[in-house]
């Protein structure tokens, strides 16, 4: 057998660097890995902002620890892996849904929010960082939590 030469053992570390970073920038991470120091088991409240396109009504839902709808948002929001999404910030989105949906979760002093309004991205922000991702079956998943938030007992959206 052959042994490899200098440049082919060298030209082989590079793709397996290459091949570790593509992975890095593009495997599915879990909802804590989207953001750092986000963690849903220090979240002790969820407030969601559903703002409507079709001239219905807008709807606040707020959502406390301890209360079942509380983990049952939190189990449905980490039920998915989030993959990474790359795209321009100012990018057209598309609207596939009724509402815009925004949940800011309080975790501590920090605040984070995630974003969705039926297209393929979810916008995640916190600790000064935005970053975009999409799940599998998106515009199902985003409707499922849509259904979820609607059956909830809300207050009207105050618009500023």
């Amino acid at each position: 057998m052959k042994k490899l030469s200098l440049k082919h053992k060298i030209a082989l570390v590079e793709l397996v660097v290459f091949v570790a970073i593509v992975i890095w920038f593009l495997a599915p991470r879990s909802l804590d890995r989207t953001i750092r120091d986000f963690d849903p088991a220090a979240v002790t409240e969820v407030q969601a902002q559903l703002t409507a396109f079709n001239g219905q009504e807008g709807r606040t839902v707020t959502l406390s620890q301890g209360e079942a709808a509380f983990d049952q948002l939190l189990t449905l929001l980490e039920s998915k892996k989030y993959i990474p999404y790359y795209l321009e910030r100012d990018a057209q989105r598309s609207i596939a849904l009724d509402y815009k949906v925004q949940l800011h979760f309080t975790q501590g002093a920090a605040d984070y929010t995630y974003t969705f309004s039926g297209d393929r991205a979810i916008d995640l922000t916190g600790d000064g960082a935005a970053k975009t991702y999409q799940v599998t079956d998106s515009d199902v998943f985003q409707q499922s939590v849509l259904d979820f938030l609607l059956e909830q007992e809300y207050t009207k959206l105050e618009v500023n």
